[in-house]
């Protein structure tokens, strides 16, 4: 307990599954939160979540992948907090389209989400950012990136295209003290993969494929999210820790 004591974090996407996940921890762990989702009831409900077990938060709707949006943000967490330690950019949506149908305006929404999003926040929270010293930024990606699945083309391209990010900002943003690593996540019991949970038969295929003989949980997400987040990860930059149970290792 403690471990983020005296921190300050904000949390995109963390009106449910890995993302409120990440936020209830680290309010455990004794940061305070910024809480960010496009929906605001969603948001809310993390909120209260985290007021219940005696953590700081407030709850902002926002699409990240608006600058204007972000902006607002941003200047909420500095009237709240005058300071940002930690930025977890979690927020991503999925479409699950084959590659031939797929639309303009849907490849467009998945990016503005996943990566255009993610691009918005860590710029516009350098300077709080560089006031913390160490900084840090953990971006969730997926082993969608390096695993593939059909009808996921603009996820997997968003997902692998935030992971190059993470490594050239990790470069780019070292002399500031501002440490960048990225997660990717497998099949995590989450709304996202709902369909893959409530089918029995799919789901067991699943977990028998998968080495550790079971989905992960939004837990699992997050307690690696607290350790690039904390003081533990003080020399680790620039790093992917996939959080699947040792699916890929059998791709």
């Amino acid at each position: 307990m403690g471990r983020l004591s005296g921190r300050h974090a904000l949390v995109t996407g963390a009106g449910a599954g890995i993302g409120r996940s990440i936020a209830v921890l680290f309010a455990r762990e004794g940061a305070r939160l910024a809480v960010i989702d496009r929906d605001a009831a969603h948001a809310e409900d993390t909120r209260r979540e985290i007021a219940s077990g005696g953590g700081d938060a407030f709850a902002f709707a926002a699409d990240v992948g608006r600058s204007d949006a972000v902006d607002r943000v941003l200047r909420e967490v500095d009237a709240r907090f005058g300071a940002l330690d930690i930025l977890v950019n979690n927020a991503g949506i999925a479409i699950r389209r084959s590659f031939a149908r797929l639309r303009e305006e849907q490849w467009d929404r998945v990016l503005a989400t996943n990566l255009k999003g993610a691009m918005l926040c860590t710029q516009r929270a350098l300077p709080l950012l560089k006031r913390a010293r160490p900084g840090k930024v953990v971006n969730i990606a997926s082993i969608e990136m390096f695993r593939h699945s059909r009808k996921l083309a603009a996820y997997a391209a968003s997902k692998g295209a935030l992971a190059s990010l993470s490594r050239s900002l990790a470069v780019e943003l070292a002399p500031h003290a501002i440490h960048v690593n990225y997660i990717c996540p497998g099949f995590i019991r989450t709304e996202m993969t709902r369909s893959y949970a409530e089918r029995w038969l799919t789901r067991k295929i699943l977990e028998r494929r998968t080495p550790l003989g079971r989905m992960g949980e939004p837990e699992d997400v997050a307690r690696v999210a607290l350790f690039l987040a904390s003081s533990d990860s003080d020399f680790v930059t620039g790093e992917g820790i996939v959080v699947d149970g040792g699916l890929t290792l059998r791709a």
